[in-house]
């Protein structure tokens, strides 16, 4: 069964999406965004609270949350974060990842992705929580698994980018591989993947690490050029969702394209009723650009491709849960990307996210967006 709830916050009236979407006993909010513009503090006051209010809506609590995706426009809001984050979130906390970027909708300094299983906050196992800090390496419940966004400062002994790219990349991997057996998985359980790279590294080749790590289960994949992670000193972030024995259950489904082969990640993985869509750009077998700089162009060409990733694992259109798009360019971008979003999926009680990057793969490449499906039982 599937529901949503509403708050007739800004991007859900830009959108025309949800601040909620609940299937079965799993909720994916929305990029939760202030109400009202501020300092860093209010700002970050107010997106905790509105996770609080929802969660509570949701006849949940923030105990239930399995993953906090927190993206920040300044330095201020990354501290305000850090110092909010623990004092929501008790010990031991859920995953967590904390992002710099260029900008957010409506010209606000932070804004919160949430992913929740109804009912798991008693049963929840954690690996490695960061004591006094509101999270922990990696979460399990049931089967499911999230990694947090780790990076080279998550790694005992590390500096950051002292030892070298490659060094640093190589020391992330074998920490989320740490993570994942902590909680009983394997590398060959991942079904997604994100990795999060800063502006100094563009254009850098992936280590051989990361890609081995790649080949052990063919995940679905995403890789942003951001302005930092939660730490300046941190160049390389990567955050993971897996299930326990998911080699023997995925089925897996290909564009085509060369880099997919190359870098061993496929366009969408299904496992049971949930399916991850990769970050998917307006690139086409014989990696040609389709509408290059142009955002509605782009936009409308990924928005065809996932719903074609969608219904080739045999899915309907309408399981579309959440989206999160990334644009390059200023708050003019955004606003219109946001725009063809809501031609294209608006009013279909979808969670969505819009973020704004200082590049993507390619110069002529301009969005990216990452899906999420999940069959409801009235159809299933």
């Amino acid at each position: 069964m599937r529901s949503t709830i509403t708050t007739g916050n800004h991007l859900e009236n830009v959108l025309g999406t949800v601040t909620l979407a609940i299937v079965g006993d799993r909720l994916i909010s929305s990029g939760l965004i202030p109400s009202q513009r501020g300092g860093a503090t209010s700002e970050v006051r107010q997106v905790y609270q509105a996770a609080a209010d929802v969660m509570h809506r949701a006849r949940s609590s923030l105990a239930d949350v399995v993953r906090v995706r927190a993206w920040f426009t300044d330095g201020d809001a990354k501290e305000a974060l850090r110092a909010t984050h623990p004092v929501i979130f008790d010990d031991p906390g859920p995953a967590l990842s904390v992002i710099g970027v260029p900008s957010l909708p409506n010209g606000v300094k932070v804004m919160l992705e949430l992913e929740a299983v109804i009912g798991s906050g008693g049963g929840m196992q954690r690996y490695m929580p960061q004591e006094g800090q509101g999270w922990s390496h990696a979460v399990r419940t049931g089967d499911e698994i999230w990694v947090s966004g780790l990076t080279s400062m998550d790694v005992e002994g590390s500096n950051g980018i002292a030892g070298g790219y490659a060094t640093t990349v190589t020391g992330v991997m074998d920490a989320v591989s740490g993570a994942l057996i902590g909680v009983g998985a394997e590398p060959s359980d991942v079904l997604a993947t994100r990795h999060f790279m800063a502006r100094d590294v563009y254009g850098w080749a992936l280590p051989q690490t990361k890609l081995d790590f790649m080949a052990r289960s063919t995940p679905t994949s995403a890789g942003i050029t951001v302005d930092c992670s939660s730490d300046l000193n941190a160049p390389f972030m990567f955050e993971c969702e897996a299930v326990i024995g998911a080699s023997g259950m995925v089925t897996r489904v290909s564009s085509g394209r060369t880099y997919e082969m190359e870098h061993n990640y496929c366009r969408a993985v299904r496992a049971g009723i949930v399916l991850h869509v990769a970050g998917t750009t307006a690139t086409v077998p014989g990696e040609i650009v389709q509408s290059p700089y142009e955002v509605t162009g782009q936009v409308e060409h990924i928005i065809g491709t996932i719903r074609w990733a969608i219904e080739k694992q045999g899915l309907v259109w309408s399981d579309l849960v959440r989206t999160r798009t990334y644009v390059v360019g200023g708050a003019d971008k955004l606003i219109e990307a946001q725009t063809i979003l809501r031609k294209l999926i608006g009013q279909m009680d979808t969670a969505a996210a819009v973020v704004g990057v200082p590049v993507l793969g390619r110069p002529e490449v301009v969005v990216e967006i990452e899906a999420t499906a999940i069959i409801a039982s009235d159809h299933a």
